[in-house]
């Protein structure tokens, strides 16, 4: 048994390329996903702690990978992440330079924080369409409350992962203008190495065949595009018997 962590995302020479993190009983495990491998799971409604962040950029097991009713971590995991403080607002400000970018992903726009290092890869991670960065340079409270200014009814700082399939026409340019706004469009899902995602919206059961597309935390075999929930279990497929992916 095995619970999903997370799609991470790395830079190859050419292209940006996706693994499956997950959290065992014994630690972690890392899943290529390339295009064309073969895969036989069942992602499960059921959840297992997905560990705590010790410090940027890595991660500590769950000591008793223990089963938990909803999130991703359990409260034992959750007060000792790196990340909670801020999170609950204990935390005055976090170290480092963070960005604010417009990104629209599908027919939704939202805007969001970053630290500066980490763009494009958090577009990438997010599944966008297209994204530009449209200030940098500042700390973290205050690239905060300019996300809270430019958030509105129509740009949203969230964007739930069903409405990342389509793939849409270019209409950030126009988004920017109306807030008088000016910074590059980068087409995002050219920066991958897989194809545009196909495949019925589903956050749980069966995916098996080939791997035909990975959008941001969305893995497709074409028929089927399956959102990897952070927390989920994921098992050998109950159903069949079938060998674990």
């Amino acid at each position: 048994m095995k619970s999903v962590v997370k799609v991470q995302w790395s830079r190859s020479k050419q292209s940006w390329k996706a693994n499956l993190l997950l959290a065992t009983e014994n630690g972690f495990e890392k899943r290529g996903l390339q295009q064309g491998r073969s895969i036989s799971y069942e992602l499960k409604n059921e959840r297992r702690c997905t560990g705590y962040a010790h410090a940027p950029g890595e991660r500590t097991p769950c000591p008793e990978f223990r089963k938990i009713d909803s999130g991703s971590q359990c409260p034992k995991c959750r007060g000792k992440d790196i990340y909670s403080d801020y999170v609950r607002g204990a935390q005055n400000t976090l170290e480092g330079e963070f960005s604010v970018y417009y990104a629209q992903i599908g027919e939704k726009f939202k805007v969001g924080v970053t630290r500066s290092e980490n763009i494009p890869k958090r577009w990438v991670e997010q599944g966008a369409d297209y994204a530009a960065e449209i200030e940098s340079g500042l700390t973290s409270n205050e690239a905060l409350d300019i996300e809270d200014q430019l958030t509105t009814e129509n740009i949203s700082q969230r964007i739930r992962k069903e409405n990342k399939l389509d793939r849409p026409e270019e209409k950030l340019s126009e988004i920017m203008e109306g807030k008088d706004r000016h910074a590059e469009v980068i087409d995002v899902q050219e920066l991958t190495e897989y194809p545009l995602i196909q495949g019925e919206f589903t956050r749980s059961g069966l995916l098996e065949g080939e791997i035909q597309c990975v959008k941001g935390q969305i893995i497709s075999n074409g028929r089927v595009s399956m959102a990897m929930t952070s927390g989920k279990v994921l098992k050998r497929p109950e159903q069949k018997g079938l060998g674990s992916f």
